[in-house]
């Protein structure tokens, strides 16, 4: 197996081997790895003109301490990238919950499983967020505007506790200012609630 001298650019690689036994494109991955050109983007140079992939070691004659030309440019060198990714599991549960868009969900107190579910709708609706954000804190005259106020107030307040964490809140000041509302809470021996369908 004959070792050629190699030039490319500036750099010589001296003393290349050359497996004479294997195509020329083997001898062209070789200088992939020592130049970093792609074996489709050399123009390798020897006695007789361009090195052809299926060409004939023999018909070429290449000797000992040939001089071979090789033109081509390499590759970019991948670089690693700055900031590594980040996996959604690998965040912190505050930072999934954020990323995903999801809002903290409500303990059931019960039966209030439908009451839950129709907060959790109502938080979705901005204008109605907006609105309580705007909603002033002071009271109201007479007893029913007292009552109406108390659940405003409770709403606001659950919406905000349910826009500041991920986990699950409990709407008791909710639950309780809503259950006032009802007129009569028991009927016989059957409770009806404000809460239950």
């Amino acid at each position: 197996m004959p070792k050629v001298s190699v030039k490319w650019q500036k750099e010589v690689f001296p003393a290349v081997e050359i497996d004479t036994s294997q195509p020329p494109f083997l001898f062209k991955c070789q200088l992939f790895d020592l130049t970093g050109v792609p074996p489709e983007r050399q123009k390798i140079m020897v006695k007789g003109g361009l090195l052809k992939d299926d060409a004939d070691w023999s018909a070429l004659g290449v000797k000992e301490g040939q001089r071979v030309m090789m033109m081509g440019t390499a590759d970019e060198i991948v670089k690693a990238p700055e900031k590594s990714p980040v996996f959604m599991e690998d965040l912190p549960d505050e930072e999934q919950v954020v990323a995903v868009g999801h809002s903290a969900g409500l303990k059931n107190l019960g039966n209030t499983c439908y009451m839950n579910s129709t907060v959790q709708c109502l938080h979705l609706v901005p204008e109605l967020k907006s609105a309580l954000t705007l909603y002033p804190q002071s009271g109201r005259s007479n007893d029913l505007d007292i009552t109406s106020h108390s659940l405003t107030i409770a709403t606001r307040d659950l919406f905000n506790e349910l826009d500041k964490t991920i986990y699950p809140v409990t709407p008791y000041q909710f639950w309780t200012n809503s259950d006032n509302l009802s007129e009569y809470k028991y009927l016989g021996s059957v409770e009806h609630s404000t809460l239950e369908g």
